[in-house]
């Protein structure tokens, strides 16, 4: 399992300010998503794969690994936008392909494709902008940027909380599986299932046993809530190098919408 909690502290930006991270994610996200342009969505690709890569010195194969994530699901996506389906037996010139079945006619138009690709395009390459704040700022930096853009602090929580136990969830269904697996939990159909049914039962207890836990240990230090103050966190300085590359980025992006 890819530790990207590790990855986040110990990446090539980890001496960057959060807030400018933040804003190349960010701004780049909001630009690809608005615009929706083949080109735009291409450009910003690059340059968030290549700081990334290059900048943050994330290992190329974590990185590769973690986009299949997002590379199935929007190409299980635009499966649905690219085929078509008539109860018709019209046929329409523009088709580039069709399939005639007794009860409904399958197609393929030009037009669908061209959206396809579109939405495919902007959807991976937003991906991109999100795990360039991910793989590079630790949760905690996060949090008071939200505090002081006057988001609700039980909504800070609930982001940090499910953040933190996600990471708690796989490791404890991984070590549960692992030892179902050493008992021969699954050497059959039968225990299959019964191994899976015993496996989330079990993970869910272990899943509030350890808000318990951690519930308990605040209270105990008088902590109200998970939010860092900025006393305690490494100041750190704005650098020239990411705010001159963002501006690269707008103004390329840019010059590719109106072209």
């Amino acid at each position: 399992m890819l530790n990207i909690d590790y990855i986040a502290h110990h990446n090539g930006l980890q001496k960057v300010a959060a807030g400018q991270k933040l804003l190349l994610s960010i701004g780049a996200l909001l630009i690809v998503t608005v615009s929706r342009n083949n080109s735009v969505a291409l450009w910003t690709l690059l340059v968030m794969s290549s700081v990334i890569v290059f900048y943050a010195k994330i290992p190329l194969k974590a990185y590769v690994t973690l986009m299949l994530a997002p590379l199935g699901f929007s190409l299980a996506g635009i499966l649905t936008i690219v085929v078509s389906i008539s109860f018709t037996n019209e046929v329409n010139t523009d088709m580039l392909w069709h399939l005639f079945t007794p009860f409904a006619t399958l197609y393929i138009l030009p037009s669908d494709v061209d959206r396809a690709i579109n939405i495919f395009l902007v959807a991976f390459s937003a991906s991109s902008c999100l795990y360039l704040l991910i793989l590079t700022t630790p949760i905690y930096e996060i949090s008071p940027i939200l505090l002081k853009c006057k988001v609700p602090t039980i909504v800070i929580e609930l982001i940090e909380l499910m953040y933190r136990f996600i990471f708690v969830f796989l490791q404890t269904s991984m070590q549960l599986y692992t030892a179902q697996q050493a008992r021969l939990g699954y050497k059959s159909y039968k225990m299959s299932f019964q191994s899976l049914v015993l496996l989330i039962s079990v993970l869910f207890r272990s899943i509030f046993f350890h808000y318990e836990k951690m519930t308990l240990a605040m209270k105990s230090r008088n902590i109200e809530h998970f939010i860092i103050p900025d006393v305690y966190l490494l100041k750190k300085k704005w650098q020239r190098l990411p705010l001159i590359l963002f501006i690269v980025y707008v103004f390329v992006a840019i010059g590719l919408i109106f072209v």
